[in-house]
């Protein structure tokens, strides 16, 4: 029986979450993804005839759903934690990360799943204020046991989770699995999404995952997008697709960037980058050009432009001394052949592009009136 002190509404809650918890036995199909939508109570079909967990099973739940909502995250994290690893116990012939998201759904407890058949992450956060901290955990199955301990990345959104595969298994005591696992976090900024990748590490016999790599928005290229990708020798690695402010220009979050490709591979002491590749467009040729005649690097700049009077002009309007920021008009698309740029406070300059073997240039500039600022 729930306490006096609760209300009516509290009680018809915990009433309606043993109700839920029932259908936990049976399997209910998830009913979200990494999204942070708060997730809706769905009842069992009429059909069902599952039996009813315990009462006490159900307070719990309603306890940490009380402290989720009094926004006491630090306390509810840990119980929550605690209640879907007890519920995966009860189920060994599911995927980690599958029952893992249907039990939080069922219950209208939110957070984040990554992950697949014996090892997954959870990201736990407030359903009221899901732009707020955020409590990751790592669980995974340890032959018959089902293991989880609190992981680093706190505050972030938990995107995806892969395992090393090419580290085979541990050792003769039987404790076989991956020896690496890595998740990709994101983190907001006022540019936009910042990757993170979080990789741990756990030695033979081990029972606790240790922090073995961080890769922040200074590894990976800024903000942009990562993911795991399957290389040709069969490996797990790591694509970026990310961009940073170029030196000397004014860049909004939805203006023309230099984006690059950053490859990693994984290897037993963590990621390690490969090769990294700058994509072609027009902007970046003209950030280049600016940037070769602020050094006077005449060479550079003339790989740059069709001719090379186009220079000499540049020169003339002292494209090579630093008088204000550089940013381009809003609403230009980042591969136009044509571009207006402003300088400072009264410069605007039209340029046009062309594309030859593979590279773009500018083929002429003239100064221009700054309509749109």
């Amino acid at each position: 029986m729930a306490p006096r002190s609760w209300s009516a509404a509290r009680r018809q809650r915990v009433a309606l979450l043993t109700v839920l918890l029932a259908a936990q036995t049976g399997g209910l199909i998830g009913l979200g993804s990494c999204s942070r939508k708060p997730p809706r109570f769905v009842p069992p079909g009429a059909d069902s005839s599952l039996a009813v967990m315990s009462d006490s099973f159900a307070v719990l739940v309603g306890k940490a759903l009380e402290q989720w909502e009094s926004q006491d995250g630090a306390g509810a994290a840990p119980v929550t934690a605690r209640l879907v690893i007890d519920d995966l116990r009860r189920h060994p012939d599911r995927r980690l990360a599958d029952r893992a998201r249907t039990f939080l759904d069922s219950c209208g407890l939110s957070g984040e799943v990554a992950g697949s058949v014996d090892i997954a992450a959870m990201n736990l956060f407030s359903r009221s204020d899901p732009a707020g901290g955020s409590w990751p955990y790592l669980m995974w199955r340890d032959g018959e046991i089902v293991r989880h301990q609190p992981i680093e990345g706190g505050g972030m959104r938990l995107l995806d989770l892969a395992v090393s595969t090419g580290d085979g298994v541990f050792g003769a005591d039987g404790a076989a699995g991956p020896r690496q696992v890595a998740v990709i976090y994101a983190r907001s900024s006022n540019r936009g999404q910042q990757p993170v990748v979080i990789v741990w590490r756990r030695p033979p016999a081990g029972k606790r995952w240790t922090l073995a790599q961080t890769l922040g928005p200074d590894s990976l290229g800024g903000v942009g997008v990562v993911e795991f990708v399957v290389q040709s020798d069969g490996r797990t690695g790591l694509e970026a697709r990310t961009y940073r402010t170029a030196a000397g220009f004014d860049e909004c979050p939805t203006c023309p960037h230099i984006h690059r490709t950053l490859r990693f591979e994984w290897s037993g002491d963590g990621f390690h980058r490969t090769s990294e590749e700058a994509a072609p467009s027009p902007y970046h040729a003209f950030v280049q050009l600016i940037a070769a005649l602020s050094v006077n690097d005449r060479e550079m700049a003339q790989r740059l432009v069709s001719d090379p009077m186009l220079l000499d002009n540049a020169e003339q309007y002292e494209w090579g001394r630093s008088k204000g920021l550089w940013r381009v008009a809003p609403g230009t698309d980042e591969s136009a052949s044509e571009m207006t740029f402003f300088r400072g406070r009264r410069e605007a300059y039209k340029v046009r592009f062309a594309s030859r073997d593979g590279r773009w240039m500018v083929t002429d500039f003239q100064p221009t009136q700054r309509s749109v600022d």
